[in-house]
């Protein structure tokens, strides 16, 4: 590992509230994978706190959550990951974890069909990709409410061809003006 992805981890001791309000010390990780300001131990915990109040919901119905526990810190290509594989098979619906507005479609080397969802606070970017197709009609700009279908799994970008998966993250960030600069939140830890 570079001395790059190296300092990019951040590893702290937090306490953090939990849905019934009691408190518990929690590993709380951010990772800063494209060179994003990364998140204090403070803001990854306040963070993490917002999203689960939110009760999101998981962007594949019924997906299993502990399947991608310590995904997020993999490396992959000599990279901090920073997300979350949600492997289903192909054409599985794609869901907005929460209502908000689709800040990009956008087609990357990297992440193939991908689709930049902005929470209404426009704080919070939720980051699909590897994608198979979009849904039908929808556009940038556009409204979208927890639970409608926003695309499908597939293999775009550079997924491995015969590994259908939703490449899933949560970055902080201002996602109406700079949708690409986030720091990211691990997934699992909103959604555990």
């Amino acid at each position: 590992m570079s001395l790059r992805n190296f300092l990019s981890v951040i590893l702290a001791i937090s306490t953090i509230a939990i849905a019934d309000g009691a408190t518990a010390a929690t590993e709380i990780k951010s990772v800063n994978p494209s060179g994003e300001p990364p998140l204090t131990p403070e803001q990854s915990a306040q963070a993490i706190k917002e999203l689960r109040a939110k009760k999101l919901e998981l962007p594949i119905e019924n997906f299993d959550i502990t399947r991608v526990k310590g995904s997020f810190y993999e490396t992959h290509g000599g990279v901090m990951h920073g997300a979350a594989d949600m492997l289903a098979p192909r054409n599985t619906p794609v869901h907005a974890v929460e209502n908000g507005r689709i800040s990009k479609l956008f087609n990357s080397k990297r992440g193939g069909l991908t689709v930049y969802e902005a929470d209404p606070s426009g704080r919070f970017v939720y980051y699909y990709a590897h994608l198979e197709k979009y849904a039908d009609n929808i556009h940038d700009g556009d409204a979208v409410k927890k639970g409608e279908v926003i695309g499908y799994v597939g293999t775009s970008g550079n997924a491995p061809p015969n590994t259908p998966h939703l490449h899933f993250s949560i970055g902080l960030g201002d996602a109406t003006k700079k949708w690409w600069v986030t720091s990211s939140v691990d997934p699992y830890e909103v959604f555990k």
